[in-house]
């Protein structure tokens, strides 16, 4: 998919100033365990999820493809609560696995992926962390026991700093790009006379086929710079 501009504003101060100790949290991660980013994202299901912070772009390009395809290492990890470690993406084992997912990230130059669920102190599910690497290359034991840590000690701190009863800053959307792919699949749904459901499936089947962040074009659809007819090809 092309490097079209972020709207996710990661690193703007608002981001920053709300998200202080997992922003820090996720940089030491990636710095101690020797990977070259990490992201953190919030999962409610299959359909709907967040970025939470990312350390870069490459970092969050990987999550938004999972968010996209609807397939990967990161929400296979979050479904199963088993951590995913996948040393060389080029291995078939891995494409057979995820067929849409594995092209599109060796595209972005990543050859190495790691998620870990991410659990509250009740063992609650409520996200992932997903660390990359550029080159082939295992977690020894020492740093997956690390990574390990670092997933125990980030959800329940994510979960506090998104708590909008100690951060009443939340309530400001543009935290939470992601939030603007929903609302742009509502606004297909009607211009359509199709279920959310169905609209979500086809802006994801756009964004893949077209090699376009989901997030710009759902940003099109909200400046009205994309509209749709039920008579479009596929628009039922």
């Amino acid at each position: 998919m092309s490097a079209e501009q972020n709207p996710a504003r990661l690193d703007d101060d608002h981001t920053v100033s709300v998200l202080t100790r997992t922003r820090t949290l996720c940089g030491q991660c990636s710095d101690d365990i020797g990977v070259d980013g990490a992201a953190v994202a919030v999962v409610a299901s299959d359909t709907s999820r967040d970025l939470v912070y990312a350390t870069d772009i490459t970092a969050e390009r990987i999550d938004e493809l999972e968010f996209t395809l609807g397939e990967g290492p990161g929400l296979t990890a979050y479904r199963s609560s088993v951590p995913e470690s996948h040393s060389d993406l080029t291995d078939p084992a891995a494409v057979t696995r995820w067929p849409m997912f594995v092209p599109e990230i060796l595209d972005l130059g990543v050859r190495a992926v790691f998620a870990f669920p991410l659990r509250l102190f009740n063992g609650a599910r409520i996200g992932v962390l997903e660390l990359y690497r550029t080159q082939p290359g295992r977690l020894d034991a020492q740093h997956y026991r690390a990574a390990a840590g670092y997933a125990a000690a980030l959800g329940p701190m994510v979960v506090d700093e998104l708590d909008p009863t100690r951060n009443p800053t939340l309530v400001d959307p543009a935290l939470f790009p992601r939030g603007t792919v929903h609302v742009a699949a509502g606004m297909m749904a009607v211009q359509l006379r199709v279920s959310p459901a169905a609209a979500l499936a086809r802006l994801r089947a756009m964004a893949f086929a077209q090699h376009r962040r989901i997030t710009v074009i759902a940003q099109d659809i909200l400046a009205a710079r994309l509209r749709f007819r039920p008579e479009d090809p596929g628009g039922n």
